[in-house]
């Protein structure tokens, strides 16, 4: 925070946020006067800007879980609990479609030959 941030009344600090808040959602990148924290050819774990990958859907989800859980654990609120619930079982799905795409990847590269038996563990 800067020095005059100190001096904002409350009405600028809701602004300033709200200004934070519309910079995020539209993922202009850093604020003025602040460094990008990672180059640009450094590869991103995750994009957040690809919405349809599965990878980032299973993150998303884990996030969300993250969160009830955190709500069900603190206050006990059932509900929380039950969307907690809701978002594993979301993830389990979610893996069940990754594990798969990667099969098909796998199949993709190497053909038939690079099988070493690994599908037996399906069930």
């Amino acid at each position: 925070m800067a020095d005059d941030d100190v001096n904002m009344t409350a009405e600028e600090r809701r602004s300033e946020e709200r200004r934070k808040e519309d910079r995020r959602k539209q993922d202009l990148g850093p604020p003025p006067n602040e460094l990008e924290r990672r180059n640009g050819g450094e590869r991103r774990l995750f994009d957040r800007r690809i919405q349809g990958s599965t990878t980032g859907q299973i993150l998303v989800e884990v996030g969300r879980f993250a969160a009830e859980n955190m709500v069900f654990r603190q206050k006990g609120n059932k509900a929380a609990a039950r969307r907690a619930r809701k978002h594993l079982s979301q993830i389990m799905k979610l893996a069940k479609l990754r594990r798969a795409e990667i099969s098909g990847e796998i199949k993709g590269m190497a053909g038939d030959a690079g099988d070493d038996g690994d599908d037996a563990d399906d069930e």
